[in-house]
């Protein structure tokens, strides 16, 4: 006679994990440029560019604008200069720069943001091309 002997089993638990990081970054920027305008009339005051940022999940972030708030003519013997502001708000009546800051929250998706901007002073000065490099730091 032959004697049948069970299979013995054991078991454990193991956990799967995951941490996942906050994080934000800029995927891609459109800048803003005014449209030529004569000198006395003013008459591009108004321009909008964009700021595309990926942020995880309802993760809260602000974001800074740091510009010296004058476009510089680009010929090196000039020192015009036109003022301009940079707005969060198409009505252009929220300020941003590095004090007053747009604040939102990760989609975990692409968000496309728009910056705009209005001419904030005398555009009757020298011929030219104007620039100002603007730096937009998020804090998350």
């Amino acid at each position: 006679m032959t004697v049948a002997h069970a299979a013995d089993t054991a078991s454990t638990q193991f956990e799967v994990k995951l941490t996942v990081n906050e994080s934000c970054k800029f995927t891609a920027f459109q800048d803003v440029e005014f449209t030529s305008v004569d000198r006395s009339t003013k008459s591009a005051s108004n321009a909008k560019g964009q700021l595309n940022i990926t942020c995880t999940l309802n993760t809260p972030y602000e974001i800074a604008l740091k510009g010296s708030g004058k476009m510089s003519n680009t010929n090196a013997a000039s020192t015009s200069k036109v003022p301009y502001n940079l707005y969060q708000n198409s009505a252009r009546t929220t300020e941003w720069n590095a004090t007053n800051v747009l604040s939102n929250k990760g989609n975990g998706k692409d968000q496309a943001i728009p910056v705009y901007a209005k001419l904030a002073g005398d555009t009757n000065v020298e011929a030219g091309n104007y620039v100002d490099t603007v730096v937009a730091t998020v804090t998350y």
